[in-house]
Parts: C-alpha cells; structure tokens; sequence
C-alpha cells in the first residue's frame, strides 16, 4: 500500500476514535495496515528522550514545547501509533507546569487512541496523569480512598507515590511502605508522610533526605529541601531558601507552592505567626491560581491558626503577597533582596510587582515609592 495512503488511512483512523467512532476506527486502522506503519522520524524519537531529560530536570514547559513539536510530526506523518505516548507524557509534563485543563485533554486524548493501536504503556501514562490532576484538584474519590490504602510500589510506583500524594492533601496517612522500592522523586513526599504520622524522622530517614540534596536532580532535591526545613531543629530557613532557589530554574509552581506552604506551616509551628502569614498567603494563592482546591484550603486553615483576617487583602486592594512584594519594594529594594526576604524567586517577585504595577496604576518604581511614602528610602 502507497504510504500516503496508509498516512490518510492512520489519520482518519485516530479521529474516527477521538470522535467515539470505535468500530470504524479500528476498521480503518486494519485497513492501514498494522505492522506496515513507517517508524518516527528520528527527530520525534530524539524529541521524546529530550522532553524526558528535561521534565526530570524540572523544566515542564520546555519539555511541554519538545512534545508539541513531537505530536505535530507523528500527525503530519500518520504514524500515529506512537501518539499515545507522546500526548500522555505531554499531559504529564503539562500538570506539572499548571495547565491542569491542556493536560486533562492531553490524557483523554491519549487514553482513546491508545485502546485503538493497543499502546499499554500510554494508558498506564494518561492514567498517571489523570491521577495526578485528581490529586491537585482534590477528587473525591481520589482524596477518600488514599489515607487507608496501603502502596501498590512494586506495581506501580509513580501511582504509588501519587497516592502518597494523595494522603498528604487529605492529611491522613496510615499505612506506609518501605523506603525500598519508592521512586525517587517521591521518596520525599513517603517521608513527610512518616513525619506527620510518627511526629518525627527516624535518623536513616534524615540520612536519606540529605544524600537526596547532595545527588539528586533539582525536583527531588529541592523536595528534600523543603522536607528538611520541616523536621530539621536548626537551620529551618536555610533548608527552605535552598529550594525557593532551586526552584529560579524550574517551571513546577505546584511544587514551588508547597514550599511556601510547609515554611509557612513551620513558622506558625514555630510561633512567628506574621511571617508565617506572608509565606501562606504566597501559597494560598498560587494553589487557587493553579485550581489546587485541597491545597488552597490546607493553607487558609493554617492562616486561620495566625489570626488571619477574613478577607485577607491588603488595604490597597492587592493581594497580600503583592501586597508584601510592593511594601518592599517601595523601600529601595531589590529584585533580588527582595526576593530573599520573603523567600520567593526572583520571577516570582517581579509577577507579583507586575500586577501591583496595573492594579496601581504606576509604571516605575519610584512611583510606587510614592504610593507608601511612610516607608520611601526606609528599610524594610
């Protein structure tokens, strides 16, 4: 058969099943021959390990580009066989970024046309991926089954360390595996579950979390990071302004909260209840910003323990993170002190003053200055 008509066969064989054309799809997916598909272009191959490399190094978005330029290919040359994957590893890379609705399509999309070229391990992705989503966004039936459940690690490792995910959002962890077997960029999540059951760390546990900062990629060590700042007795700050600056060169604002989120969760603990709202509020918003509802919530009951006011805006109308971000800022300070004060990133600081630019009205900084004259040329 002329490979381009295998090609228009192949295609119309993937939108006859996304339409739910299931019969007719497979018909024509018979008919395009199932062994005589051409290969991916090596572009698309080298594409995908590529996207890989860089979604374990943090940068979703980049890896999020990579797939997108993969799909375009596998589509312009009907070899739709290895689309599954791609557009489930895509969803994947997409959650993590905080496209929660591009990554839901991705994983359905990637889910139909995985039963109709039979790609197991696509489905087992797209269904990581879902889990994932139903984890941010706090499904019921996700969140109420995963406090009691015990692991399935050697099953499934990634939808293990999901529900390990999972528990945590509901804030009750029971039955937990062994540290063997847990893949590593959940072993940190595994041991915060350790923490808020038993209370504390065993020593083999912390042995582990420190070797995690010294050799593992930035994901996981700025994880280790944030968990060390959380049971460490000494040097909580230190810990978590490692992983804010590791988290300068990813694009994980799930992950990036949930700092925010356990520095703040630590300072109440340790009494220093207005620098625990700052770190709360910074973490209240990004979750509702990225529709993480159980998350959003756990940092507004950890607000209510530091008295916070009910509306929590500023007197202003800004947020109370740019809030914060502007007070600073109109004092003088940099970007980059800035950002070090209220262990943020840099970008992070510099959304956050964007917004305060437009809901002002200023363009500078000097005007800003103006709007708090109290605290012109002052430190903050």
């Amino acid at each position: 058969m002329p490979v381009g008509r295998r090609r228009l066969l192949s295609l119309a064989a993937a939108d006859a099943q996304l339409a739910g054309e299931h019969y007719r799809a497979a018909g024509l997916l018979r008919r395009a021959g199932a062994t005589g598909e051409p290969r991916p272009a090596p572009p698309v191959r080298a594409a995908v390990v590529a996207a890989r490399r860089e979604m374990g190094r943090g940068r979703s978005r980049v890896a999020g580009q990579m797939l997108t330029a993969a799909a375009a290919e596998l589509w312009e040359t009907g070899a739709i066989r290895r689309l599954p994957t791609v557009l489930a590893l895509r969803g994947w890379a997409l959650a993590r970024a905080g496209d929660l609705t591009a990554a839901a399509d991705d994983a359905g999309q990637a889910l139909e046309l995985a039963a109709l070229t039979g790609d197991r391990r696509a489905v087992v992705h797209a269904r990581h991926t879902r889990t994932l989503l139903a984890v941010l966004r706090g499904e019921p039936a996700v969140l109420g089954r995963a406090p009691a459940m015990v692991v399935p690690l050697r099953c499934d490792p990634v939808g293990g360390g999901l529900m390990l995910l999972a528990a945590l959002a509901a804030r009750g962890p029971n039955d937990l595996p062994a540290t063997a077997g847990v893949a590593a960029e959940f072993l940190p999540d595994l041991l915060e579950c350790r923490l808020v059951r038993d209370r504390g760390l065993s020593a083999a546990d912390l042995g582990a979390l420190r070797g995690l900062t010294r050799s593992a990629a930035g994901p996981i060590a700025a994880s280790a990071w944030r968990v060390l700042g959380l049971t460490t007795r000494d040097g909580a700050s230190d810990c978590f302004a490692r992983a804010v600056r590791l988290h300068t060169t990813m694009d994980l604002p799930f992950d990036e909260a949930r700092v925010h989120l356990s520095y703040g969760e630590r300072l109440r603990r340790d009494g220093d209840r207005r620098a625990a709202r700052h770190q709360l509020r910074t973490a209240r918003d990004a979750f509702a910003g990225l529709g993480a509802t159980p998350w959003r919530q756990r940092a507004e009951r950890e607000l209510t323990g530091t008295d916070e006011t009910r509306t929590g805006r500023a007197p202003t109308g800004l947020t109370p993170a740019e809030y914060e971000v502007a007070r600073i800022v109109a004092t003088g300070v940099s970007t980059r002190e800035t950002a070090a004060r209220l262990f943020l990133s840099p970008k992070t600081v510099e959304f956050h003053l964007g917004k305060v630019f437009r809901k002002l009205g200023v363009s500078s900084r000097a005007q800003l200055a103006h709007v708090f004259p109290e605290l012109a040329g002052k430190a903050a």
